[in-house]
């Protein structure tokens, strides 16, 4: 008995489909072959212009502020009071701070009562050396008790000295638990607590003198540190105010090389106005260093110097552009013209030559469109 093959619904639909995309496909590619492809080639043309050139350097850095005193402990102690916080207002010589010190008090007591004993014993010597010498010119005595007695009030008095040094040593050092600012400014870091422990050299405080002025630390790549110096413009951005643009200019160039990940960088000092006081020390900054500028210079595109039609030798150190002209020259509707530049800017070159004029179009893109033609 013969089998038969039943074919199932959604199968016949498949082949179908199938069937037509192939059908499509082919379709296709009998108009294509029908047709000729040509291709459209478009010349793009910019104007000699009169304006400015602008050449910038993009780099980052870090805000700090222009004037700052770390206030340091002079003495060992306990922190009994602060009185100064973040943020706050100084003047020079305000108290921010007093420390207890029992090792102070107890060397100011030593060095008082020293001083006190000493001044007492001197008054004795000079009382005995009086009448040592009364009774020396009445000859009641000999030379070697006088000497003796002239000997021993040198003794107090060097004693008296010495104690009195060490008086105002102690002295100075009882001034060092007043905790004073040096300048008046604004509180940055406030590094104590009351109660707190500290020792010689422990940072208490940060004083920022102004912060009308802050200062920009930014990196410089070595490819570009030949083209900045002292006095040019810088511009620069923070996250926290993305809208708005600060401004500075580079006060120093630092010669010390910094290696970060195998790239030599330079850094620069930028010195920022910060009148409205929106910028806060740590911030980072994106800034723009304008490297070359002028102003009312012919220019030209960029694009106009590397753009060619042909494939041209050229000599190394000259320039060329393409001037448009009214008339074809081998076929094409410009013509080449060597040219000298000056600055090389971001977008613009100024344009030394005078062979190319103010208002020239020169050619800066190639464009190529594919177009169907049709050969019936």
């Amino acid at each position: 008995m013969r089998k038969i093959n039943v074919m199932s619904w959604p199968l016949k639909k498949k082949l179908v489909a199938g069937g037509l995309c192939v059908f499509a496909v082919v379709l296709l590619i009998i108009i294509v072959r029908s047709c000729g492809v040509a291709t459209d080639i478009v010349y793009r043309y910019e104007r000699v212009t009169v304006g400015e050139v602008t050449k910038t350097i993009s780099v980052s850095g870090k805000l700090d502020v222009l004037n700052s005193y770390s206030v340091l402990s002079k003495i060992n102690g306990i922190v009994s009071r602060v009185y100064a916080d973040f943020n706050q207002t100084v003047r020079q010589g305000q108290v921010l701070a007093t420390i207890d010190s029992s090792e102070i008090d107890n060397q100011m007591m030593r060095v008082s009562t020293q001083l006190e004993r000493a001044k007492l014993d001197l008054v004795g010597a000079r009382m005995e050396l009086d009448t040592k010498q009364s009774l020396f010119k009445d000859n009641l005595i000999s030379a070697k008790d006088l000497e003796q007695s002239e000997l021993n009030y040198k003794k107090i008095q060097t004693l008296l000295k010495q104690y009195t040094i060490e008086y105002n040593i102690a002295l100075k050092n009882k001034s060092y638990t007043k905790i004073v600012s040096p300048i008046g400014g604004v509180v940055i870091a406030r590094e104590i607590r009351q109660m707190d422990l500290v020792n010689v050299n422990k940072l208490l405080f940060v004083i920022g003198q102004k912060l009308e002025k802050m200062y920009l630390t930014i990196n410089i790549d070595e490819s570009d540190i030949g083209r900045v110096a002292r006095g040019q413009k810088v511009s620069f951005t923070v996250s926290a105010f993305p809208d708005t643009v600060f401004s500075g200019s580079i006060d120093q160039v630092h010669f010390t090389p910094i290696n970060s990940g195998g790239i030599v960088m330079y850094e620069a000092i930028v010195l920022c106005d910060n009148s409205k006081l929106l910028l806060k020390p740590g911030m980072t900054a994106t800034a723009t260093v304008v490297t070359a500028h002028k102003e009312n210079v012919k220019r030209i595109s960029n694009e106009a110097l590397i753009v060619s039609p042909r494939d041209m030798r050229i000599e190394p150190g000259k320039q060329y552009v393409w001037k448009k002209q009214k008339y074809e020259t081998d076929g094409l509707p410009m013509r080449r013209i060597e040219v000298k530049t000056g600055i090389v800017g971001d977008t613009y070159t100024e344009l030394l030559s005078d062979d190319v004029k103010t208002g020239d179009r020169v050619l800066v893109r190639i464009d190529k469109k594919l177009r169907i033609k049709d050969n019936i």
